[in-house]
């Protein structure tokens, strides 16, 4: 039974080192490689075809060689006369999902001129659209960004996000992970166990879009689940790698 745990765990890490992204995109020091992001706005803030702006994106070739990277757009749902676009390099029009001019980073370097656009037109609703970084020589090789535009007729204090794990990373993970999360107003917590089922770490968290780092350098390499938990039931649960 160990040998094929073991097999297992080499498996696992062969698949990853296949696939291993090393393009990494961070806002405001959090991690949201292929995470996602809610924002909230209030509608009468935004009229006409005056656009809701979101900026503020860290993307980072973290691999140990130069990339030549573009931006893809996917809406997965959009309210219905609305208009979207992104700058990448260069700003695009509502018809664009590629972007046609690229850019170079080197090892460690990053680009900050990334912008998303939504222009409500007095609509209200969520437009949900994935963004997409990726490496133009191996397109395996890059991050995304799943956005929620949630055009309100109320201020963001006001909403009630949707509670949910939205990311992890290092996944897998050798010292430290960060987790990300949404949360509504009550008593939450993570959970990791091991595959026994067994609590390995439980961490009380606090309510909104938040981020917690948690040590897992203590822990034997492995898999792990890590559940989000609120008010004592199971909202939603991934799986982590220790090595």
């Amino acid at each position: 039974m160990k040998k094929l745990f073991l097999l297992l765990l080499l498996a696992i890490a062969s698949v990853s080192a296949t696939i291993a992204q090393e393009v990494q995109i961070t806002k405001d020091g959090v991690d949201y490689t292929n995470g996602t992001y809610n924002c909230w706005f209030d509608i009468t803030d935004y009229t006409g075809n005056l656009p809701y702006s979101l900026s503020g994106f860290e993307v980072k070739n973290i691999g140990p060689s130069s990339k030549t990277l573009r931006m893809t757009r996917t809406e997965i749902s959009v309210v219905d006369s609305t208009e979207n676009y992104f700058c990448w390099e260069s700003c695009y029009s509502p018809q664009t999902n590629i972007s046609l001019g690229n850019v170079i980073l080197n090892s460690n370097q990053s680009f900050l001129n990334m912008y998303l656009d939504y222009k409500p037109k007095g609509h209200y609703g969520i437009t949900t659209i994935r963004y997409r970084i990726e490496n133009i020589a191996d397109t395996t090789d890059g991050a995304s960004i799943l956005v929620h535009f949630s055009a309100t007729p109320t201020s963001v204090k006001d909403l009630t996000p949707v509670a949910k794990l939205n990311s992890l990373f290092p996944n897998p993970a050798k010292n430290s992970i960060t987790v990300n999360y949404t949360l509504n107003p009550s008593q939450s917590n993570l959970e990791i166990r091991n595959v026994l089922g067994q609590i390995q770490k439980n961490v009380m968290l606090t309510a909104g879009s938040k981020s917690v780092n948690l040590n897992v350098d203590d822990m034997p390499s492995g898999i792990y689940f890590i559940t989000l938990k609120s008010n004592g039931n199971v909202i939603d649960t991934q799986r982590l790698i220790v090595n």
